[in-house]
C-alpha cells in the first residue's frame, strides 16, 4: 500500500519540533521562563493563522465555535505541562517521552470514533511506552525525583495533546481545516494573557540572547504546531500522522547529542552513557509505535 502524501509533513513537524524544542531550551537556561516562551509561542502562532479568519464563515452559530473553544482550552493545557516539563528536564527526556502522544490518540480515537475491542498489540504498545518513559525518568539515579517529574509532565501533556488531535479530526469539518484552526489558535492567544501576572519580570528584563534564542525556537515550534493541526483537521487520520511525528524523540536525542555545543544546551555533556539510555528510551517508544501501526 502506498503511502499518502500528506504523511511526510508530520515527518516535517517533527524535526521542526526537535529544533525548536532545543532552541527553547537554551532560551530557558539564558534566562527566558517558560510561561514567557509559552505566550510568545502562543501569540506567534495566532500571528500565524490571522489570514485564516478571513475565511470563516460571516453567519457563525454556536455550534461552529463550540469545538475549537474548546480545543483551544485542551490544547493550551497540554503546552503548560510541556513548558513546565521543558523547565524542569532535559529534552532528551521531554522529547521521547511526548512520544507516548500516539498511544493516546489511539486509545482516544477506539473511545470517542467507536472502534471495536483493543486489539492486544494496542496493549502491548501502551506497555512498551510506559516502561520507555520509566527508562527514560531514570536515566540519571543522581537526580531521579526531576527527571520523573519531567517525564510525568510529558505524559500529561501529551494525553492533552492528543485529546486534541482526536477532536480536531472528528470535528475540524465544522469550520474547515483553516478556518478551525484559526478561531481556535486565536482563542488560544486570548487564554495566554492570563499568564502575564505570572511573568517572572518583563519581555525588557530578558537577556538579548535569551531572546533572540525564543523568538527563534517559538516561529519553528508554533509553526510545526500550527502544521499538525492544519494537517489532521485537514485530512484526519490523527493515528497515523501522529506515528510519524513521533520520530521526533529521535531527531531530539541525535540533535543533543551531535550538536549541543552549537546550540549550547548544557544536557549534551550528561555523558554517552546516560544519552544511550535515552536512545533506548526512545526506540522502546518507536516499537510502540510499530505496533499501533501493526494494529491498524
Amino acid at each position: 500500500m502506498d503511502t499518502p502524501l500528506f504523511l511526510f509533513q508530520p515527518l516535517l513537524w517533527s524535526v521542526g519540533f526537535a529544533i525548536g524544542t532545543i532552541m527553547l531550551k537554551r532560551a530557558i537556561e539564558s534566562g527566558l521562563g517558560p510561561l514567557r516562551i509559552a505566550f510568545l509561542n502562543n501569540m506567534l502562532v495566532a500571528v500565524l493563522f490571522l489570514p485564516g479568519l478571513l475565511s470563516v464563515p460571516k453567519t457563525l452559530t454556536w455550534s461552529m465555535l463550540e469545538w475549537p473553544l474548546i480545543c483551544s482550552l485542551i490544547y493550551a493545557l497540554g503546552q503548560l505541562c510541556f513548558f513546565l516539563a521543558m523547565r524542569l528536564g532535559d529534552v532528551t527526556v521531554l522529547a521521547p517521552a511526548m512520544g507516548i502522544k500516539v498511544v493516546f490518540v489511539a486509545l482516544f480515537t477506539a473511545v470517542m470514533v467507536g472502534a471495536v475491542a483493543m486489539p492486544w498489540t494496542m496493549w502491548m504498545a501502551a506497555l512498551l511506552a510506559t516502561l520507555a518513559v520509566f527508562l527514560l525518568s531514570i536515566s540519571q539515579w543522581h537526580d531521579r525525583k526531576r527527571l520523573a517529574q519531567t517525564a510525568f509532565l510529558a505524559v500529561m501533556s501529551a494525553g492533552l495533546y492528543g485529546l486534541n488531535d482526536v477532536m480536531l479530526q472528528i470535528h475540524g469539518s465544522v469550520l474547515g481545516a483553516i478556518p478551525f484552526s484559526a478561531v481556535m489558535f486565536s482563542a488560544v492567544a486570548v487564554e495566554s494573557l492570563v499568564m502575564i501576572p505570572f511573568f517572572r519580570g518583563s519581555f525588557r528584563s530578558v537577556p538579548p540572547v535569551a531572546m533572540r534564542w525564543g523568538l527563534a525556537g517559538a516561529v519553528i515550534c508554533g509553526a510545526q504546531s500550527g502544521g499538525m493541526a492544519y494537517t489532521i483537521a485537514q485530512h484526519g487520520a490523527a493515528t497515523a500522522v501522529n506515528i510519524v511525528y513521533s520520530t521526533r524523540g529521535l531527531w531530539s536525542v541525535i540533535l543533543v547529542w551531535a550538536a549541543s555545543s552549537w546550540f549550547g544546551v548544557r544536557e549534551g555533556s550528561v555523558g554517552n552513557a546516560v544519552m544511550g539510555r535515552r536512545l533506548v528510551g526512545g526506540l522502546l517508544l518507536l516499537c510502540a509505535v510499530g505496533l499501533v501501526l501493526a494494529s491498524k
